[in-house]
Formats: structure tokens, sequence, C-alpha cells
């Protein structure tokens, strides 16, 4: 009888239907975050040998990248610049020219629904390859805070929703959230989605954004152990 609560139940194990419905936790499409690495000065996507499959794509083409994803139901990216025009403080990044704020004017004008997160650091700007404006041998932490304060309102006036600031500064979140507030973006959330450690462990992402950093982050990033 295949009315029987018994029956049924068996049916349910067997198709995997009592399964989904008791899972607590579902991965979709729509919960992942893409992160575009796009680069200035290039024509053609330029492979990353130590991330195989991912590419730095020229500027030209982020929109066509931004509109395949939402087809195939991305909902967010995360967007990493990677500047031909770096200097000691990385200032290309408060320029509303720049390529920072192109990116992000871009992808909403490509696809306006899509979540864009700026990720916001020096790294990638910086002629040294630091996460901020370097002092003697070491990155001043408060210069570095001010600098970073005008990076996220400018990415915030050039429509991003969400800042990603990885830099590992003491005190960026702070700094960061009383910019917005200050200049009428207290809407926009801060995500700090990474913690960074001192390790080769970083070399393939550095990589990704053709750093130039020699040296060590140990004062400013975690101890891997």
């Amino acid at each position: 009888n295949d009315t029987h609560p018994e029956f049924r139940f068996r049916r349910l194990r067997r198709t995997g239907a009592l399964r989904d419905m008791v899972r607590e936790t579902r991965l979709e499409v729509s919960d992942l975050i893409l992160p575009l690495f796009v680069e200035e000065g290039i024509d053609q996507p330029v492979e990353i040998g130590s991330m195989p499959g991912v590419v730095r794509y020229p500027e030209a083409q982020l929109a066509d990248k931004v509109t395949s994803a939402w087809k195939k139901g991305i909902r967010a990216v995360l967007l990493f610049g990677v500047s031909r025009h770096k200097d000691a403080e990385g200032c290309d990044t408060w320029n509303r020219e720049g390529l920072m704020a192109r990116m992000i004017r871009t992808v909403k004008a490509a696809q306006p629904e899509m979540c864009v997160i700026s990720d916001n650091c020096f790294c990638e700007y910086t002629d040294h390859g630091h996460c901020g404006v370097v002092h003697g041998d070491d990155v001043d932490n408060d210069a570095t805070l001010k600098n970073l304060q005008k990076q996220v309102v400018v990415a915030a006036k050039a429509g991003v929703d969400m800042i990603a600031p990885s830099g590992m500064q003491d005190g960026m979140i702070a700094a960061i959230r009383a910019a917005l507030d200050a200049s009428g973006y207290g809407h926009i959330p801060v995500m700090s989605y990474s913690t960074k450690f001192a390790s080769a462990f970083y070399g393939p992402f550095r990589d990704a954004v053709d750093s130039n950093f020699k040296g060590t982050r140990a004062s400013y990033q975690m101890d891997p152990a």
C-alpha cells in the first residue's frame, strides 16, 4: 500500500527528498562572490601562472565578463585592480577617474543589479607593493588609514555596494566606517573578508595583482603560527 506512512518515508529517503527537507544549509550559485582581476594597458587576458584557470582581464572586457557571470547566476563580484599608475602611496585609488572607480562604474553600467564589492588595499597600486604608506622600512599605519578613508569615499561615489578592506591596518574598520558615515554613505556595509598572514602562501595572490613587493609584511600581517 503506497499510502502507508512507512512506504512514503522510504520513498522520500530513497529519492533524497527527505534529506533535502531537513538540510540546514544550502549553497547556491547566487551565494558565491566572483573575484575579478582587471589590468590596465592590456588587450588580451593574461594567465596567472600560479593560479591555473585564473586570468587578469583587460578593462575593455570587464562589462562582458560581468554580464556573462550574471547570466550564470552570480550576483556579486569582488574587484581587484592591477594598476599601471603606481606610486609611493597608491593615490590612483582615490582618483575619481582612476582604475578602481572606473571598474565600479563599468560593472554598474553593465549590470546595475550586480552587487559590486571593491577590494580596498594599496598593494596593487603602490610601486613598492606594501599595503600602505611606507616610512623608513615599515608601513605608517595612521597615514595609511587617512588614505584608505579617501579611497573608500571615492568607491562609494562611484557606486560600490560594499567595501572590502584587506590591508590589515590597525583601526581600519573604524576609520572606514567614520569616513563613509561622514560622507553620507552610512548604508554601505564593510566586509573585512581576509586575515592575511605574513606567509609565502600569499605568493599566488601577489602574482595575480602583479605586485612589485619585495621584503616582509610581518609588522602588520599575522604570524602564520
